[in-house]
């Protein structure tokens, strides 16, 4: 979103957008926007800027990797957690992708959507948890197993 700071100061001051100084003169733009963001809200837009072939690559790719990893190299399911939720998040874009061609749709049935949303939702905390154990794994790892 760009701001237009050279229009309406007032305007801009209204929304919050510009800081004052005692004398009542425009210092510094602030972005209001980055309140609002947050990981997720990132990652989700991340994944609405990639195509389907990109989201089937990092949900198959993942998930492959992830099950060979675990299932060949059990000491790097740190590592495997980390492709599991690469795995979750092309699975999430690719509901939301599904959400958003049946919400545009007139004759879509409510539920479908519904239970899409649902599972994208599911899939949103696995890949959460997936990420935090990747993490904790790894740190635990690489500090030496400090978590006895």
């Amino acid at each position: 979103m760009s701001i237009d700071l050279e229009g309406d100061e007032t305007t801009a001051r209204e929304r919050g957008i510009v800081e004052q100084d005692s004398g009542g003169e425009g210092l510094v733009p602030t972005d209001i926007e980055a309140e609002d963001n947050n990981v997720f809200r990132v990652l989700g837009a991340q994944a609405r800027t990639r195509t389907v072939a990109q989201l089937w690559v990092a949900a198959i790719g993942g998930a492959v990797d992830a099950g060979l990893l675990w299932w060949r190299h059990p000491m790097l399911g740190w590592l495997a957690a980390g492709c599991a939720a690469v795995a979750a998040y092309g699975i999430w874009g690719l509901l939301d992708r599904g959400i958003e061609r049946w919400t545009t749709d007139p004759a879509a049935p409510n539920e479908a959507v519904a239970r899409l949303g649902g599972l994208r939702d599911l899939t949103a905390i696995a890949g959460t948890v997936a990420a935090l154990w990747a993490v904790l794994s790894f740190m635990a790892v690489a500090l030496g197993n400090w978590n006895h």
